[in-house]
């Protein structure tokens, strides 16, 4: 029996992770160490390590690795720190074949350099994404650490093999995240339980490590286009990369209805029957097109990525996020459809398969650029 590891620091990674740890735990072939750390963990961001354990996963070790309360650079280094030393005791403990590790979260990035230097193969799923923000350097990083690719599309794979990465070890497999979505039954409920009106959008809009000075500003224009178009709004509240907390303090003084985190089944019920989703976060990329629902995405967050063609890219501008927010509205009126590049909802068979066939001898382990 072949045994995984992974490790969840928050929503994102955890999204990827439960369609592939349903097949998991159900097949003879393969085993699962699954760690849970970082937000899972804080109360204030939900302390979704609880829906972990309801969605039937077993959970063999947590440890704390956002140790301070600052809104800093230098924290989120200590935290990337603290999580390489202690996911490195897991490993030890652990003694897995094969880690799989996701996208460019800093828990996953850890184990990624962990796993590398402790001779153990990693799979990492979603690399060769172009972002902005400190993600798009984590996520290089972290692929020229991995030996196996698990990429999103083909864009991907592309840029992987440019990277220098050996081509039958990049696999065009999507994103096991629209699984996860695609999977979960539709109920209109879930708009009078957040006390809802239709129509109405969802908003998430995360700190840019590079422009931590500028937050404040940023999500001031964003909540003050909100009120001026005069729509029903559900925030969800940002993640805790640097300069978050000045986000965290301008919604929390908005008098606009916010939450602290979601559900899966909430979060894509509230997404599914919403006019569009409003902000800098990946889900308008990845994930929105699946149920044709329009994006606008601000600033540079997501700069460079792969675009289905419902997302409208804005700069951090009023009377731009204005004008998107009337056409999110036109396009729900007309029914508009979309293809999304991300994804058939097949995504995590693929890679349980892959997981299970792998050659992860010693050979593979020593890496070498390919040019």
């Amino acid at each position: 029996m072949r045994k995984i590891f992974l490790i969840t620091e928050r929503r994102a990674d955890y999204s990827r992770f439960q369609p592939i740890l349903n097949i998991i735990k159900d097949d003879p072939d393969l085993d699962y160490d699954l760690v849970v750390t970082g937000l899972h963990l804080k109360h204030e961001h939900g302390y979704t390590i609880n829906e972990i354990k309801s969605d039937g996963f077993k959970i063999f070790s947590t440890f704390e690795m956002f140790l301070e309360n600052e809104d800093t650079g230098g924290s989120m280094v200590r935290a990337y720190a603290e999580a390489v030393k202690m996911v490195t005791y897991e490993l030890e403990k652990s003694k897995p074949d094969l880690i799989l590790s996701g996208f460019d979260i800093a828990a996953n990035a850890a184990v990624t350099l962990a796993g590398a230097h402790m001779n153990i193969p990693v799979a990492h799923i979603q690399g060769g994404e172009v972002t902005g923000t400190i993600d798009e350097s984590i996520r290089h990083a972290m692929s020229k650490f991995a030996h196996y690719h698990f990429a999103a599309n083909k864009d991907a794979c592309d840029r992987l093999i440019k990277m220098g990465e050996i081509p039958e070890r990049v696999f065009n497999v999507g994103c096991p995240s629209i699984d996860a979505i695609l999977g979960v039954k539709d109920n209109k409920d879930v708009i009078k339980k957040f006390e809802l009106t239709s129509p109405y959008f969802i908003v998430i809009q995360h700190p840019v490590t590079s422009e931590m000075h500028k937050s404040d500003n940023q999500i001031e224009v964003t909540l003050n286009a909100i009120k001026k178009a005069e729509v029903n709004a559900l925030i969800i509240l940002p993640n805790n990369d640097a300069g978050y907390l000045s986000i965290f303090n301008k919604i929390k003084n908005s008098n606009i209805k916010s939450v602290d985190t979601l559900s899966i089944e909430d979060y894509v019920n509230l997404l599914r029957n919403s006019s569009g989703l409003i902000g800098n976060s990946s889900s308008g990329i990845h994930e929105a097109a699946s149920f044709n629902i329009p994006v606008i995405n601000i600033g540079t967050r997501q700069q460079g990525r792969l675009r289905p063609k419902n997302v409208i890219d804005v700069n951090h501008d009023g009377e731009q996020i204005i004008n998107a927010i009337n056409q999110c509205k036109m396009i729900k009126n007309e029914n508009i459809s979309f293809e999304n590049p991300y994804g058939d909802g097949n995504t995590s068979t693929r890679i349980v398969e892959l997981l299970k066939s792998l050659d992860i001898s010693n050979e593979i382990i020593q890496k070498r650029i390919t040019y």
